[in-house]
């Protein structure tokens, strides 16, 4: 996996911060299977840089939050149960709350996202542009 802007440690953190949220298994795929990763890191990108800096920043304050909690370790050396524990308590913190909600819905939306996750869960984009392709084409529209 090349990146362009995330570094490994960032992109290990995300992809640990994906997995706790989502929990695809075992009916989804698992996060190093989709393009979870590559699309935070095409979306930083294209992002300005302050936003680039900020959300870098929330990813590190994700990975030490355990220990701000009074556990040892980081997030990503936690079980998947106490990554849930933590980032659940973090989410009912008046002072982090709205953060975690943002990490939780880039999370959603980089894994379900996914070409590979939507076909599983039942939904084709290909076949529905064919379709509204097709549409147009029957009524004559641009």
């Amino acid at each position: 996996m090349k990146l362009e802007t995330l570094t490994p440690r960032e992109a290990s953190i995300f992809a640990c911060v994906c997995d706790t949220v989502v929990a695809p298994r075992p009916a989804l795929p698992p996060v190093h299977e989709t393009d979870a990763v590559e699309f935070l890191d095409r979306w930083l990108a294209m992002a300005p840089r302050s936003n680039r800096l900020a959300l870098r920043a929330l990813l590190y304050a994700a990975e030490l939050a355990p220990r701000a909690l009074g556990r040892r370790g980081r997030l990503r050396g936690l079980t998947e149960a106490e990554r849930a524990a933590v980032l659940a308590r973090l989410e009912r913190s008046t002072r982090a709350h709205d953060l975690v909600k943002l990490l939780q819905g880039i999370a959603v939306f980089a894994y379900y996202g996914d070409d590979r996750v939507m076909l599983r869960l039942g939904y084709d984009p290909d076949a529905n542009l064919e379709r509204a392709r097709e549409l147009r084409a029957r009524e004559r529209r641009p």
